[in-house]
Order: C-alpha cells, then sequence, then structure tokens
C-alpha cells in the first residue's frame, strides 16, 4: 500500500491532480490518496508521496515545510507543484524526487509519479535499523516470513527462527517493505514469497506456520497473493 498525499490550499486544484494521478496507477497497485490544504497537516503521518504546491495561504512556502518536516524522512518523495518557476532554484535546498510547473502535462505528471514508485521500491528492498530496549537491529526484508503485532511490539518473524521485536505500528513496518508483503489482518503481515498455500482464513507458510486472513482484509489480500503468484504484481 502506498500513501499519497496532494498539498494545495486550492481545493479544485487539489481534486484536480488527485483524479489525474489516480488515473495513471496501474491497475491492482494499492494506493490511497489524501488532499491536503496544509503541509503540516501531514506531520507524524505515514506517507510516502507528496505532491506539494509550492506557495500555500497564509504565507506557508512549502520548501521550508519540506525542510522541517521530512529531513529526517529519507523514504518520502517530494514533487513539487507550483506555476512559478523563479522556485525551480531554491527547491534543490531539499531533497525531491520531482518538479512539476502548472499546467503539469499528463506525460511529465506520469512521469515523477514513475520514478518515486522506483524510488520507493529500492528503498524497501533495503536492510533497515530497528532499536529496542538499548539495543539497535538490522531488518532485510529477503529474511522476514511475517511480522506480528502484539501489545504495540512489532515481532519481525525470520528465518531460522530469529524474532525481531520493536516499538512500531504494523502500518510504518508496512510502509518500509516491499510490495510482496501483504497486511492480511490487522495484526499480521506476510511476505508471500514464504507462503505454500492459502487457504479462506490462513497463510501456510514454508515452515508450516499459519498466518491469519481477517474476513476484512480476503478479498484484496487473496487478489493481491495470485497476482505475485501469477508475476503480474506491479
Amino acid at each position: 500500500m502506498y500513501h499519497i498525499a496532494v498539498v494545495d490550499d486550492d481545493a479544485e486544484q487539489c481534486a484536480g491532480l488527485q483524479h489525474r494521478i489516480q488515473d495513471l496507477i496501474e491497475p491492482g497497485m494499492e494506493c490511497c490518496i489524501s488532499l491536503h490544504s496544509s503541509l503540516a497537516e501531514l506531520d507524524e503521518q505515514n506517507v510516502d508521496i507528496v505532491f506539494a504546491d509550492i506557495c500555500l495561504d497564509g504565507g506557508e512556502n512549502a520548501i521550508e515545510e519540506v525542510m522541517q518536516l521530512f529531513s529526517e524522512r529519507p523514504e518520502v518523495q517530494v514533487i513539487y507543484v507550483t506555476g512559478h518557476t523563479e522556485y525551480c532554484s531554491a527547491v534543490y535546498e531539499t531533497r525531491h524526487i520531482g518538479f512539476l510547473v502548472k499546467p503539469v502535462s499528463t506525460v511529465d505528471l506520469a512521469n515523477a509519479l514513475r520514478r518515486a514508485f522506483n524510488r520507493l521500491r529500492d528503498l524497501r528492498e533495503q536492510p533497515f535499523a530497528v532499536h529496542f530496549g538499548t539495543t539497535s537491529y538490522v531488518v532485510r526484508p529477503e529474511q522476514i516470513l511475517y511480522v506480528e503485532s502484539k501489545l504495540r511490539v512489532a515481532i519481525f518473524h525470520c528465518a531460522n527462527q530469529r524474532e525481531i521485536r520493536t516499538y512500531m505500528k504494523l502500518s510504518q513496518v508496512e510502509s518500509r517493505l516491499p510490495d510482496h508483503f501483504c497486511r492480511c489482518h490487522s495484526s499480521y503481515i506476510v511476505n508471500f514469497d514464504f507462503v505454500d498455500a492459502i487457504t479462506r482464513n490462513n497463510f501456510i507458510l514454508t515452515d508450516g506456520t499459519r498466518v491469519p486472513i481477517s474476513n476484512r482484509r480476503w478479498a484484496e489480500t487473496n487478489d493481491a497473493f495470485w497476482r505475485h503468484a501469477h508475476g503480474t504484481e506491479d
């Protein structure tokens, strides 16, 4: 699942960009698109791609806001959108994946979105660090069988019966993992690469572990699994 945020104080332009982005998303790719009038609304939210209008009401400057909000969140892909080309140099003070000038062409929008998704996929394949108590651990996505949430603790069940624990919301964990991981239950994320079989209620993993599938998530989970199994995952 990818969370795309569109930030523009003009509600009509915000909604228009949302619809254009939605039309460019490949079938089967799970995305949610939220609309915001200010970047401050994204503080501490899990977000993957941000389309940010540079000049906002109240004198808010998106370039300065991006510095404050995302300087330590390299996983967030920022795409600036503006009708003011004089900002084309200033944006390089921040990390971003695209700079679009209004009116935005469909080709430019599609290219920026493609670059953002490609960068996210690359990042999600990489190891990342988590902490528990006074110890830091390296989590390698390719070694994770499934992730379980229990009493606010995320438990990474890895190959060789290794477990890594950390205080993270499952939604935060989900945003760090590649596309072949699926949130199949409110308390579980499964790695399709370790699935041997699927039933109406469970995944059966290569080590015999059963990971539950909730009724609410059954349809999307089943569809995602068979797309992966047939090699059609986006």
